[in-house]
């Protein structure tokens, strides 16, 4: 176990050091895919409601895109500046939380610290929730 353990922490290091060496390189380093928690039908419809945890490495951004459904957020560490296409962009901090209307095209970019963000949203099942916006 114990190799085990050192190999874990190995990797982990390995992939915060390359994540920082990509942001100091000025590319853009992209937050990764929101961890679902837990689906449940809405009774009477044809959609699901979600939640997941999203978590941000400092800087991390994820690309222009449009959610089919609402959402609901809430910041439980760090802080996200939330861009939607024609709004001033706006930043919560943890213990903050915000919504986006179904087809909102934005960005959410963490802060220097990273974030970790819960969401909810609703979907019609087995179609796409997150759908790139394009340029």
């Amino acid at each position: 176990m114990k190799g085990f353990r050192w190999i874990a922490a190995a990797l982990a290091a390995c992939a915060c050091a390359c994540a920082q060496f990509a942001h100091a390189a000025g590319q853009a380093v992209e937050a990764q895919e929101t961890a679902v928690l837990q689906r449940a039908a809405v009774s009477g419809t044809d959609r699901e409601l979600g939640m997941g945890i999203a978590e941000f490495p400092p800087n991390a951004a994820k690309p222009r895109h449009k959610a089919t459904g609402p959402e609901l957020c809430y910041v439980l560490a760090g802080e996200v500046i939330v861009q939607i296409e024609g709004k001033p962009a706006h930043r919560y901090r943890a213990g903050e939380s915000f919504a986006l209307p179904a087809n909102a095209v934005h960005v959410t970019t963490a802060g220097a610290s990273g974030a970790k963000v819960l969401a909810s949203w609703v979907h019609t099942p087995g179609k796409p929730f997150n759908v790139p916006a394009g340029d």
